[in-house]
């Protein structure tokens, strides 16, 4: 069993302990064993649950999202992680979908333009439409 102190396991992962208790805190890690001068230990497996919620953060997934999931499989309750996996998958759809619209309306944009049309209003009276949204001192 590889043992992890919270520095090494904060270092292995590629972030601050301070990461890792707030981790610890929100219910997403928990040492496996404590030493008698009350340091944590950590084993592989939760330098492996750090990195999985690591990477869910990145990908937008809530931390209590994951909080969700990381409870129910460590209470063993399979119909809680199923529930918890399925509100992931949604998460992870969502922004899917937000990613591929982003793309496309970015797609158009070359060089930094963007398209100028005016607001209406006096002449001289422009804007900044992004293809959503009017931007200028009479709209914003």
């Amino acid at each position: 069993m590889n043992a992890y102190t919270i520095s090494k396991l904060a270092a292995d992962a590629g972030v601050s302990t301070s990461v890792v208790r707030d981790y610890e805190r929100r219910g997403l890690l928990c040492p496996c064993r404590c030493t008698p001068a009350g340091y944590r230990i950590y084993d592989h497996q939760a330098l492996e649950r750090l990195r999985l919620v690591l990477d869910a953060r990145a990908a937008g997934i809530p931390l209590a999202t994951m909080a969700d999931l990381c409870r129910a499989l460590e209470d063993g309750d399979s119909a809680a992680a199923n529930t918890a996996r399925r509100a992931i998958h949604t998460a992870l759809d969502q922004h899917e979908n937000a990613i591929v619209r982003f793309r496309a309306r970015l797609a158009p944009l070359r060089d930094g333009e963007m398209s100028h049309r005016p607001v209406g209003g006096a002449a001289g009276d422009a804007g900044i439409y992004d293809g959503h949204k009017f931007y200028g001192e009479a709209h914003e």
